[in-house]
């Protein structure tokens, strides 16, 4: 997997050697408010981890994740992810959390932003999906603003705090984001 670089983020793939920085994060307060957030011990995670995909592509299976780093400070930020399931080829499901001191910054928005070019410049993925709970404003707007289209409501379409919840469906497809950056961007040409 590729380090992406943004204005003021650097997104670096979480391997063997950075994965206990990912787990310590994950142990953070307020994260599990509006996603189910794994708990899993540091060497289970670790072990996890190393049996993941090494390449990103859009063949490979598995859940590829990033450590949202703070250019300037170098501060684990958070953690942006996609997943690519065997089910739906040339599909990925994006997943971002960001620690509560780094909220409204526009960090979420700037990774996911850098996930979804690097997705859409680097694979031949057709598709980016999101979910979100209905109540989760803030990462409903974030969304919006990338790009995403809200598209439905799934009932029961996850467990939050070991409770069923609705989940509203985001979709970006290569043709969207084409069309809001341009082929020229999307190919690397500029920007």
């Amino acid at each position: 997997m590729k380090r992406i670089v943004t204005d003021r983020l650097v997104l670096e793939p979480v391997g063997t050697e950075n994965a206990s920085t990912l787990w310590k994060i994950m142990q953070s307060g307020g994260l599990r408010e509006f996603q189910d957030v794994p708990r899993h011990t540091r060497d289970e995670f670790a072990r996890r981890v190393a049996s993941r995909p090494k390449q990103f592509d859009s063949r490979a299976i598995g859940r590829f994740e990033w450590l949202i780093v703070v250019a300037e400070t170098r501060e684990a930020a958070g953690w942006v992810s996609l997943r690519v399931g065997d089910h739906a080829r040339g599909t990925a499901e994006i997943g971002y959390s960001l620690l509560a001191p780094f909220r409204g910054s526009g960090f979420a928005a700037e990774a996911a932003r850098g996930i979804v070019r690097h997705a859409f410049v680097e694979t031949d993925l057709k598709q980016i999906d999101a979910c979100c709970v209905p109540q989760n404003v803030a990462s409903r707007a974030l969304l919006a603003a990338v790009g995403f289209e809200e598209t439905r409501v799934q009932k029961n379409g996850a467990i939050v705090r070991g409770r069923p919840v609705d989940i509203v469906i985001f979709e970006m497809t290569r043709e969207s984001y084409d069309a809001r950056n341009g082929a020229a961007l999307r190919k690397g040409i500029s920007g």
